[in-house]
């Protein structure tokens, strides 16, 4: 295995891995204060940890895209409907993640809460596959 493809691999299951500690931190560990639920203490840096490190998978995504996705795609006999599926998913989920950070309107953000998390767990179905297949 090339080391462009090690680094990929590395960098998406370390972002499927810090994502998923982000979701638990943010969604199930909320603390109860005489005030109502708040945030748990480890959600600012689950969250900062994610955003930092996602942009890897992007850049190796961005390395990927010339010599592997659109060759397979453009001379490639087999197309693998994981790996066509993985590049619409990873579009939605690129763009829904910086939704979450730039609208502020709820309904927006909300929208784009449930986008990110619906193909964020589409994505983590789809790489997995589409690793073991190979």
């Amino acid at each position: 295995m090339s080391k462009i493809y090690r680094f990929t691999h590395l960098a998406a299951y370390l972002t499927i891995a810090h994502g998923i500690i982000y979701f638990i931190v943010k969604y199930y560990m909320q603390v109860e204060s005489p005030y109502g639920l708040r945030p748990h203490w480890s959600q600012g840096i689950a969250q900062g940890a994610h955003i930092l490190l996602s942009p890897l998978f992007i850049f190796a995504l961005g390395i990927l895209w010339k010599d592997h996705i659109l060759v397979k795609f453009k001379k490639s006999n087999r197309k693998r409907i994981s790996g066509i599926g993985l590049v619409a998913i990873c579009l939605v989920m690129i763009v829904s993640g910086l939704g979450i950070q730039i609208f502020y309107q709820e309904g927006i953000k909300e929208f784009q809460t449930w986008a990110h998390l619906g193909s964020s767990g589409a994505f983590i179905l789809f790489y997995i596959v589409h690793h073991i297949k190979k």
